[in-house]
């Protein structure tokens, strides 16, 4: 089924188990997704603003063009997602323990694309990202907190005000442009 410029609200698709649907051009503002699941979904120029996302998952599901900021996605399972050319600015990817606020575990998120994303403002906390490719993408002021970042690709981003607190960063890939934002925001000085 084929959803065009609709507006889902409310409690609509609470706890629904949606396969292989397309979503284009659709509001899910203010949306309860609480025990909802996508697999095989695609979800073109969406506006997820204010999405209340409790046991959520999304699996093997794409967002191109959508806009999923201003997000906490702590309870959202992500397993082989396409981000390419999504708006994903200032929001924060991290795995909460049950029951315990502020204790974070490991997430991976190495089988998801992040390629051309606009991450602006984004955190990612506890993340595993080993080899992924975040090429072309928008990381201007994101924050990698306790990441695995090796081998990773950042070649052809924004990485202006990106901070690594604490991760992996062996055989992190950056280009030129990368490299001397990066070494110039830790305060050295290229010398011709």
């Amino acid at each position: 089924m084929i959803y065009r410029n609709k507006t889902l609200i409310g409690d609509e698709l609470k706890g629904a188990d949606i396969k292989h649907e397309k979503f284009i051009k659709c509001k899910f503002n203010n949306v309860n997704l609480r025990f909802s699941s996508f697999k095989n979904c695609e979800f073109t120029s969406c506006d997820f603003s204010e999405v209340v996302f409790d046991s959520t998952s999304f699996v093997e599901c794409r967002f191109p063009g959508s806009k999923l900021s201003n997000l906490d996605f702590s309870d959202v399972d992500f397993k082989n997602c396409d981000f390419f050319s999504s708006v994903i600015e200032n929001s924060i990817y991290q795995k909460l323990k049950n029951g315990l606020q502020y204790h974070r575990k490991r997430l991976s998120l190495k089988d998801n694309i992040f390629k051309e994303t606009d991450l602006k403002g984004t955190v990612f906390v506890k993340c595993e990202l080993a080899g992924m490719d975040f090429g072309n993408s928008n990381l201007e002021a994101v924050v990698f907190e306790y990441c695995n970042l090796e081998k990773t690709n950042l070649s052809g981003s924004n990485i202006v005000g990106i901070t690594f607190d604490n991760c992996d960063i062996k055989g992190t890939i950056l280009d030129l442009n990368g490299f001397i934002h990066y070494g110039n925001s830790k305060g050295f000085v290229l010398e011709a």
